[in-house]
């Protein structure tokens, strides 16, 4: 069973503040003498559920085109829940409960139950969401150097309120090695993805050199 925990991307989804919106220009219309309706897309790399690649943050970091594939597994994958409100950061204490999993994970995803927000508040959603501390990353290597890659139901695992913060998050998880993919602005919603493991399967919706990726994300329960 398949189940998809990405989001369709379309020009009212909810951006990290000073990205630009999906735009859908016609270049061609029905009107002109035999001709076809056509587009031009231009979307941020950062929209939707996106991946990011150490290129994102790190010099000389790998792109989409030289560490992914056009699908891209990741077994086992795993989900924890780590509720939080507001601006509030995950610490390594919000972890420890969860060892078991975080060691046995190639992939690792946070529910924070941010993503109910995601229709109702995008500005919330969108401003004045959970994010991960620093001290994260090196901690979950420590326990896992066998982990790939962390998902989250958070638009970043960055906060505008925090940009410092922010920023050395991403270079921890992304520079140092082995690097750690990050998921982001995931739909972690459906039930089933907690407590049991689940292979993660994703397509990049352009693969090329790129820092990062809309993806289509998909949970696979056998």
């Amino acid at each position: 069973m398949l189940i998809p925990i990405s989001y369709p991307l379309n020009r009212g989804t909810p951006l990290y503040p000073g990205r630009e919106p999906l735009a859908i220009t016609p270049t061609r219309s029905l009107e002109q003498e035999d001709a076809e309706n056509e587009s031009q897309i231009t979307f941020s790399s950062h929209a939707g559920t996106h991946i990011d690649l150490p290129r994102h943050t790190c010099p000389d970091g790998g792109s989409v085109r030289a560490l992914l594939a056009p699908e891209a597994v990741f077994e086992p994958a795993w989900c924890i829940e780590i509720p939080r409100t507001g601006e509030e950061p995950i610490r390594i204490h919000d972890l420890l409960p969860h060892l078991d999993v975080v060691r046995n994970a190639r992939a690792l995803f946070v529910r924070t139950g941010s993503g109910q927000l995601r229709e109702s508040d995008p500005e919330a959603y969108a401003e004045r969401h959970p994010w991960v501390h620093p001290e994260v990353p090196g901690f979950l290597r420590m326990q896992n150097p066998g982990l790939r890659l962390l998902g989250i139901d958070t638009l970043s695992i960055a906060n505008l309120s925090y940009p410092e913060e922010g920023t050395k998050a991403h270079r921890a998880f992304l520079c140092n090695h082995p690097h750690i993919f990050l998921l982001e602005d995931v739909d972690l919603s459906y039930g089933r993805l907690l407590g049991e493991p689940w292979i993660l399967r994703l397509y990049p919706v352009v693969f090329d050199d790129l820092d990062a990726v809309p993806v289509v994300a998909l949970a696979e329960f056998e």
